[in-house]
């Protein structure tokens, strides 16, 4: 056993020539695209490509998920990069993953995915670009290019690929929508060769490599529907059309660039080869790597949403042990809902007002907190108020409002346990009930001025509140994030 580079792929060469390629990235529960990843795959595919005993590889992952999308530090790279880059070196850096794909793809030496658990983003596309791919037929696996719901893309082949692959409309859903696929719905669309048990995935893709030894490349033979006629041609009616059958309105499509970039990545390149395909595909990419929108919505709904999920889950050691509840009225009733999945100990107590907790934390300390709704009025109260909100399409918020730090720590326990963000206000009003139904402009300014005032905490975290709760629109990334890029500092 060997490694390349950074020790992010681990290789095992078998007599018959099947080069075994195990990424697992050190100090990470998942594995992710980064420049080291990068590089490590440009070592492996050097390797292939001049030891004469590797007759083909099969690339799998030593976690148990596959590879689930892009590095954080890299992508906030790119959005950085972006305000003072010009196309062409955007165009360089963003579209080196894309070119190593073409380079993987098109090798004379065949490559075969065993794809063990989640493959996101960057990592359903280095599935796609192997000659053939087999999945764990495991149900919990999903498969599938969010990038749209962050204003994006998928930048290194998804959009010429899936449409190569799966039948035109069903591709442009899955790309318009974010949304992913289970394994068994990726093989029926033909994303996939077949779903394989688990004990078998590995063996099955060997199988399949060895039994392509001294096979050239060849594009027709890999892609069922490679001539692509039932794409319609590029222009601006087609692809709003496309994006209208797959609920994206006139109104959706004009606020949220990436519908577009898309639709027109997919239309313009869909009667190319691969590697003039994949620069179309990244020129469309750039569109959006330079859009104030993208640059928002990567912020608030990944980059931030992310860091907020850190450093808003509860302190170390701090967990509930129960729970006493009070009655929950009518207009509470999502409380209800979302109490009833909570594997906590819950009880009944009369001596509580309704809408009413006491959280017990495992060392026996008490904390009551007030359950609201996004829906009531503001309103002010002596104990901590929790407002709950919807879920929505990037999860959940619960703020925590007016709590001290024993309160806001035990409030934390509970909503985590909600798979909900717990974000903290200081009040005495809910700052996301007031943000609701105002304009963006009044947003702004009511979020500024909570933003300055003690105890608010940090500002980027009120704008993905704000995103989740659904009170400003996603395309916005928050009422501040959209305030800061429409009146920037000279």
């Amino acid at each position: 056993m060997t490694d390349v580079p950074e020790q992010c792929i681990a290789t095992s060469l078998a007599a018959d020539g099947v080069l075994v390629a195990t990424v697992d990235m050190p100090g990470r529960t998942m594995n992710v695209f980064s420049a080291g990843l990068m590089d490590a795959l440009d070592a492996l595919m050097d390797r292939a490509e001049r030891d004469d005993a590797v007759k083909s590889v099969v690339i799998t992952s030593g976690k148990p998920s596959f590879l689930a999308g892009a590095d954080l530090v890299m992508v906030r790279g790119y959005t950085e990069h972006a305000r003072t880059a010009t196309h062409d070196e955007m165009f360089t850096t963003c579209g080196r993953l894309g070119r190593q794909f073409v380079r993987l793809e098109a090798s004379r030496k065949p490559w075969v995915a065993a794809v063990n658990g989640v493959a996101l983003g960057g990592g359903l596309e280095l599935a796609l670009a192997c000659r053939q791919r087999f999945v764990a037929d495991d149900a919990r696996i999903q498969l599938g290019v969010p990038e749209v719901r962050w204003g994006l893309l998928p930048g290194a082949g998804g959009t010429q690929r899936l449409p190569r692959l799966a039948p035109f409309e069903a591709a442009m859903e899955l790309l318009l929508t974010g949304r992913s696929m289970a394994p068994a719905e990726a093989v029926a669309l033909g994303v996939f060769g077949a779903a394989v048990p688990a004990a078998n995935l590995l063996e099955r893709a060997c199988e399949a490599a060895r039994s392509m030894h001294g096979a050239p490349y060849d594009a027709a033979a890999k892609f069922g529907r490679l001539a692509q006629a039932d794409v319609p041609a590029p222009g601006e009616a087609n692809a709003r059309a496309v994006g209208a059958r797959h609920g994206v309105d006139g109104e959706r499509y004009a606020l949220y660039p990436a519908y577009g970039a898309i639709c027109d990545s997919v239309l313009q390149g869909a009667h190319l080869p691969l590697a003039e395909a994949t620069a179309v595909e990244m020129n469309n990419f750039l569109r959006l790597m330079f859009s104030p929108v993208a640059g928002r919505m990567i912020r608030s709904l990944f980059l931030e949403r992310l860091r907020a999920e850190r450093e808003l889950a509860p302190p170390a050691g701090v967990a509930l042990k129960a729970i006493e509840r009070g009655p929950i009225s009518a207009a509470r009733v999502a409380w209800s809902a979302a109490l009833a999945k909570l594997k906590v100990e819950q009880t009944e107590s009369p001596e509580l007002p309704a809408d009413t907790l006491e959280l017990v934390d495992l060392q026996g300390a008490r904390c009551r907190v007030v359950l609201r709704v996004l829906d009531d009025d503001p309103a002010t109260h002596p104990q901590p108020q929790l407002v709950l909100a919807p879920v929505g399409p990037y999860g959940r918020v619960v703020e925590v409002v007016g709590a001290d730090d024993a309160a806001a720590a035990a409030a934390a326990a509970l909503v985590t346990r909600l798979w909900a963000l717990p974000w903290r206000s200081p009040g005495p009003l809910s700052v996301l009930q007031r943000l609701r139904a105002l304009p963006l402009e009044q947003q702004a300014m009511l979020a500024t001025a909570h933003a300055t005032a003690a105890g608010a905490g940090d500002p980027a975290f009120l704008d993905v509140a704000a995103c989740l709760a659904g009170v400003s629109p996603a395309w916005s990334g928050g009422p501040l994030s959209w305030a800061a890029s429409t009146n920037p500092k000279p």
